[in-house]
């Protein structure tokens, strides 16, 4: 997903560096030299480094905005991306500086929002961090502080006070319904009966069987929505920068939590890769979770297995895209399903 076909660069150079010099007015000698894509991105915009220079010195920007195609989501809300790292800034949590969000699409084919480079170091995915990466050179005390210190962030996301504030573009369960509900109804669209006819069955029945018994939610808070730790830059092993909202919603945070832990067991165990040393067992996260937050972790085995289920369809989506690409590369064992009849069976035992 790092490099993408969106047009000419070097017209995109030329716009772009119109409009820094516009939201920039210290700065109108800056020019924006040639643009080059990261070494990988994910799935909620086109990320493209900015090499800018001008009198007051050198320095890199990001710009990110909407695919021309996605494996994936079915919608892309930059703005909400945008407001939710503003949100972050106003708290006080870790967010790259924000130079500006142009809501206009004539000018590159999308809304679009440009941010700061923050240096530090961001765990891969491809391969995943288990693989061979820094992540894997750390010693066990050295990931346990990390993984410690990231998990401090999430919870002071989940405590922010949500009263008082707009969040209106973020999805969210309509009055009587159970907190999960936007969630159901999302990954529901996005596993369409075509989607469903090549996955595996149990899938299927975990998420029957999920869309039946979603549980009661007390507490309501804002969710990052893809918390994991290949989501941050990390310096001096504490998160510099939260990135990604593109999945941000209003629900039970414990989707959050359990996000945090099964996204990442799913690309090593999953995988056939060892448990890295210094990584903590889920229950000492959900725990260390309920002491920083003060809420019940009661009905977490639901979460657990609705984090994996949702995995296993963003999978699902990613291989009908290989194999659309490729039609002989034939059916693609979907790695994260061995691990769904446990997590069923716990979650149908409370």
């Amino acid at each position: 997903m790092a490099e993408q076909k969106i047009g000419d660069l070097e017209i995109i150079r030329g716009k772009i560096q119109d409009w820094l010099r516009s939201a920039l007015p210290d700065r109108r000698d800056l020019t924006v030299g040639e643009l080059h894509f990261p070494a990988f991105s994910g799935e909620s915009s086109v990320t493209l480094i900015l090499h800018v220079t001008s009198a007051a010195g050198a320095e890199k920007l990001v710009l990110r905005m909407v695919p021309p195609h996605s494996e994936v989501f079915e919608s892309h809300d930059l703005r909400m991306q945008y407001e939710m790292m503003e949100l972050m800034r106003d708290e006080r949590l870790p967010a790259p500086p924000l130079i500006g969000y142009e809501p206009n699409p004539s000018l590159l084919g999308s809304d679009f929002y440009v941010m700061a480079f923050v240096d530090g170091r961001i765990p891969p995915d491809n391969p995943p961090m288990a693989f061979g990466s820094w992540v894997m050179d750390l010693t066990a005390a050295e990931r346990s502080a990390m993984w410690s210190n990231g998990l401090d962030v999430m919870a002071a996301i989940h405590r922010i006070d949500i009263d008082g504030r707009d969040f209106s573009r973020l999805p969210r369960a309509a009055a009587g319904e159970p907190a999960v509900a936007a969630e159901l109804r999302k990954f529901d669209s996005m596993f369409k009966p075509t989607l469903r006819a090549t996955a595996d069955p149990q899938i299927e029945q975990a998420w029957r069987w999920l869309l039946e018994n979603p549980p009661p939610s007390p507490h309501v808070g804002l969710c990052w929505g893809d918390s994991r730790v290949g989501n941050v830059i990390w310096r001096d092993l504490k998160p510099v920068a939260v990135l990604d909202w593109e999945m941000a919603n209003l629900a039970d945070p414990l989707s959050d939590l359990t996000w945090w832990v099964w996204i990442d067991r799913c690309n090593s165990i999953g995988l056939g890769a060892a448990k890295m040393d210094g990584v903590p067992e889920p229950r000492e996260v959900y725990e260390a979770w309920q002491q920083l937050c003060g809420r019940s972790i009661e009905h977490v085995a639901y979460f657990e297995l609705l984090t994996v289920v949702r995995y296993a369809i963003v999978l699902e989506l990613k291989f009908a895209a290989m194999r659309n690409a490729n039609p002989a590369a034939g059916a693609i064992p979907n790695f994260v399903v061995p691990f769904i009849p446990e997590l069923l069976a716990a979650a149908r035992s409370r």
